[in-house]
């Protein structure tokens, strides 16, 4: 159902249900024999420009599956100066195979050498998934003249079995090492990431009445026909890929022409097309009544 450099840091993402997944790529080498290592240090300007605010701690953010320009959000600081030892920008973006992860931080000392997170700087995200299991997914960092990049997909079967309502949570991991001070910190985001509301959702916060008649002074309740009409045919989901082997089942809620809820069931299951058709079923424009109304196809 449809129903996200001496100072060393490393990001995870947690990924639930809603285009491209996780590799195995290593970190980038930090030894500085990198291109990025053979720059000229940032100077003050550049250093000052980089830094971003602070993040709230705690903040549960969210991020609208559909939304066309992504998604900006602010990391936690670490270091005793506030955003001046670490501060981190992080955004996602929907792509073709999932939920593109980018983050950019401004980091005093960034190490990306060693083992595991508890000895360099690393991001790691974890997605809920399917069954409310979490995989880490590492995001491959470069250095940076004043910190570090990373970017990263988390494909759409990585993020678990429902994208409407609560949605499914991302969970980014910041960890942040400084040999100088001696300081590591574990810096946390977490997520919503949802593609709307559901139509179950919107049904149960707009009650329905039925009346098959003509009111007085009134309109009569449209038939199943003309409700039908904007989704007669698949033509509207041309572009989600939907296999001849697979069916969809789509559920919508509409009030005054326009869509409360959306609930798209793909089978078999595939978060990529049914958030595809999610999208286009989202952006149909319907016959207008007071009453809230419901549309159920399939195809």
């Amino acid at each position: 159902m449809l129903n996200a450099r001496t100072f060393g840091i490393v990001a995870f993402v947690l990924a639930a249900p809603l285009g491209c997944g996780g590799s195995n790529q290593k970190p980038a080498d930090s030894s500085g024999t990198g291109s990025a290592a053979a720059e000229a240090p940032a100077t003050k300007e550049e250093l000052a420009a980089a830094v971003k605010p602070c993040g709230e701690k705690d903040k549960v953010h969210t991020y609208d599956l559909h939304d066309p320009d992504g998604h900006e959000l602010l990391a936690p600081c670490a270091g005793s100066s506030a955003g001046h030892d670490y501060s981190g920008l992080i955004k996602l973006e929907t792509v073709e195979h999932g939920v593109h992860v980018i983050i950019d931080a401004k980091d005093d000392e960034v190490t990306l050498l060693g083992p595991d997170a508890k000895t360099r700087d690393a991001v790691i995200v974890y997605p809920k998934g399917k069954d409310n299991t979490q995989k880490a997914v590492e995001i491959p960092l470069i250095k940076t003249k004043t910190g570090y990049h990373g970017d990263k997909i988390i494909f759409w079967d990585d993020l678990g079995d429902k994208l409407t309502d609560e949605g499914s949570n991302l969970h980014v991991a910041i960890f942040d090492h400084d040999k100088d001070s001696g300081t590591h910190e574990a810096l946390h985001v977490s997520v919503n990431i949802s593609a709307g509301k559901s139509c179950e959702r919107a049904i149960d916060e707009n009650p329905q009445t039925i009346d098959m008649g003509k009111k007085k002074g009134g309109k009569a309740d449209l038939t199943d026909e003309q409700l039908g009409a904007p989704m007669k045919t698949s033509a509207f989901i041309s572009n989600c890929n939907l296999a001849d082997s697979a069916d969809a089942d789509i559920c919508v809620a509409v009030k005054q022409g326009k869509v409360l809820g959306v609930t798209v069931k793909v089978t078999p299951a595939s978060n990529k097309v049914a958030a595809c058709i999610d999208r286009a079923t989202r952006h149909l424009s319907f016959p207008s009544s007071d009453k809230l109304d419901v549309v159920h196809q399939k195809f």
